[in-house]
């Protein structure tokens, strides 16, 4: 995360995704603004501020922004990874599940992002049915 920062601006980074977390919007927001004040291309950072944002009910910014960031820097497993978020918060699993997907290609061994995958795949299948006994029937054969 925070990838070719700035060790101040790398910590700035750290605060913002602390401070989504914590549910503390506007001091993300504060963050992310100072190292777009210095790096305003920086993908992961616009990223996150369309994320924070969306949290905000400001949902056209938080698409544009999150946009931004990706073009910016599509090789980015966190950009993929907010794509996702705003689009579950959305309820767009499916498109959500493009984007966890891609994160995953970059990241392949981010237990978080493939958690996140698994849930909302698990998720989408229970409510158009698919899955089921069959799909319960195949884990429980299956040796750990």
């Amino acid at each position: 995360m925070g990838a070719s920062l700035p060790p101040k601006e790398a910590n700035l980074f750290k605060l913002i995704v602390k401070s989504y977390e914590t549910k503390q919007y506007k001091k993300g927001l504060k963050a992310a603004d100072a190292i777009l004040k210095k790096f305003p291309d920086h993908g992961e950072t616009l990223s996150m501020k369309g994320l924070t944002l969306n949290c905000m009910d400001r949902k056209t910014e938080a698409y544009e922004l999150v946009r931004l960031g990706l073009k910016n820097d599509l090789k980015s497993h966190v950009c993929w990874d907010v794509y996702g978020l705003l689009y579950r918060s959305d309820r767009e699993y499916r498109e959500a599940i493009k984007c966890y997907r891609n994160a995953l290609r970059i990241d392949p061994d981010n237990i978080e992002i493939l958690r996140d995958l698994s849930l909302l795949q698990i998720s989408l299948w229970s409510s158009i049915g698919i899955g089921g006994s069959n799909w319960q029937a195949k884990v429980a054969t299956k040796t750990v």
